[in-house]
């Protein structure tokens, strides 16, 4: 079997170091660049959201282990936890809400793999942050609900969370 034969498994990624940066993807060790200024500035702008509605313990920006399978360890840009796990754990279990924010090397991935992963192992909804397109999407067993503008979108998983995309995406002061 050659290197590029190789799947790894759950097992795998749980013996590799703390704070390594990669994600388990179809038995694929997938490690990424770091984000760009803009995509964590978007990051942050939604996190500081979540933080005041749902506090420190239960917002979660990456990277934070969403096991899915034998083969898919995710770690969404930003997360819900439906409740707070053991200090200990990197796998904080099947979040209330997962938010990515796209980047062009991620971007099919994370809106169509990823997201579908997270919903069928039971995530309430998925929010697709596009910085190119500025819009903002949300998944859910509903369907999709996308807006862009001055139109804000409120999630149904999570009351109280809503965003305008004129709003989010302003470039900074």
């Amino acid at each position: 079997m050659s290197a590029l034969d190789t799947r790894f498994t759950r097992a795998d990624y749980d013996r590799l170091p703390e704070g390594f940066p990669a994600q388990l993807v179809e038995g694929i060790l997938v490690k990424e660049p770091a984000p760009t200024y803009g995509h964590m500035c978007l990051q942050n702008r939604l996190h500081a959201r979540l933080l005041a509605l749902v506090g420190p313990e239960r917002a979660m920006p990456a990277p934070s282990d969403v096991g899915i399978d034998e083969w898919n360890v995710y770690q969404p840009d930003l997360l819900v936890l439906r409740t707070r796990p053991s200090w200990e754990v990197h796998d904080v279990g099947i979040p209330l809400l997962a938010v990515e924010v796209l980047s062009p090397s991620t971007a099919r991935h994370d809106r169509v793999v990823k997201r579908r992963r997270l919903l069928a192992a039971g995530v309430e909804e998925v929010w697709i942050v596009d910085p190119v397109k500025h819009t903002v999407e949300a998944y859910d067993a509903a369907g999709v609900r996308s807006v862009t503008g001055a139109e804000p979108l409120a999630s149904r998983a999570l009351p109280g969370f809503t965003v305008v995309p004129a709003e989010l995406f302003a470039p900074p002061k």
